[in-house]
């Protein structure tokens, strides 16, 4: 009788925690993008809320968001293709969730970047800058 050795599937050499990673990063960009732009244009209106209502989040997301809202698509883009590369790349060696987590966060980079692209992205980074 004889046996034969059955070699493992070859599995990409990408880490799950750097897929993980990734995912993080680019929802901290989103979150960052929307709390330092998004949320001061719509709210430029009305008055302000109390200090203490929005320090602890300005600090946290406001302060990076400002310059993620200056670099703009500059830097989404890279940050989106980074992200299909891990989604491509890593789709059957994660799990079913990571890989949903990572397909969302990349579609929602490469929208990030687009809109970063047309007159509004520009006029709220413009009304960001100043």
């Amino acid at each position: 009788m004889t046996q034969t050795q059955v070699s493992p599937r070859p599995r990409a050499d990408v880490p799950v925690g750097l897929v993980r990673t990734v995912v993080v990063v680019q929802l901290y960009v989103l979150a960052a993008y929307l709390a330092a732009a998004i949320i001061p244009y719509l709210w430029a209106p009305r008055p302000y809320p109390p200090t203490w209502w929005w320090i602890a989040p300005a600090w946290l997301l406001g302060v990076p968001g400002f310059y993620i809202t200056l670099m703009g698509a500059a830097l989404a883009a890279p940050l989106a293709m980074v992200g299909a590369f891990f989604a491509v790349q890593a789709g059957r060696i994660v799990s079913a969730r990571l890989h949903a987590w990572c397909l969302a966060s990349t579609v929602a980079s490469v929208g990030y970047a687009i809109f970063a692209l047309t007159p509004l992205g520009r006029h709220i980074a413009a009304f960001v800058a100043d």
